[in-house]
């Protein structure tokens, strides 16, 4: 399974995007995302917190503009990804970390309306 989002990540970059992915976070394909110098997202998340599910719905509702095509959202479970979690300095659930490359452009906690975030998406572009 090890294999499995690499080689997912590698068919993503090797087609032509056509709509905004979200996709479980994965270190390498993550990693290999920002190498690229994509446009990408850590959406930190947990299943019972209200505030991710709308956000990850606002985030899922912006999936057919053709600007954000060739954007991916890695979702990180907010327990899971402690390391990750420190790394970003990210202490809340629903924080959406947006990079162009290496470098952050944008950041958000608790935003989850498409209106609010497709500027911070746009940021990044």
């Amino acid at each position: 399974m090890n294999w499995f989002f690499p080689a997912l990540f590698s068919l993503l970059l090797s087609t032509t995007a056509l709509a905004l992915d979200v996709v479980p976070y994965q270190a390498n394909a993550f990693a290999a995302a920002r190498g690229a110098g994509k446009v990408t997202a850590l959406q930190f998340h947990s299943g019972w917190c209200p505030v991710c599910v709308m956000q990850a719905r606002g985030v899922k509702a912006l999936h057919d503009d053709k600007a954000f095509a060739e954007v991916v959202v890695f979702q990180a479970d907010y327990f899971k990804e402690e390391a990750l979690r420190k790394q970003y300095g990210v202490s809340s659930f629903s924080t959406l970390v947006i990079f162009r490359g290496d470098q952050e452009r944008a950041r958000t906690t608790g935003d989850f309306k498409p209106e609010q975030l497709r500027p911070l998406f746009a940021k990044a572009l």
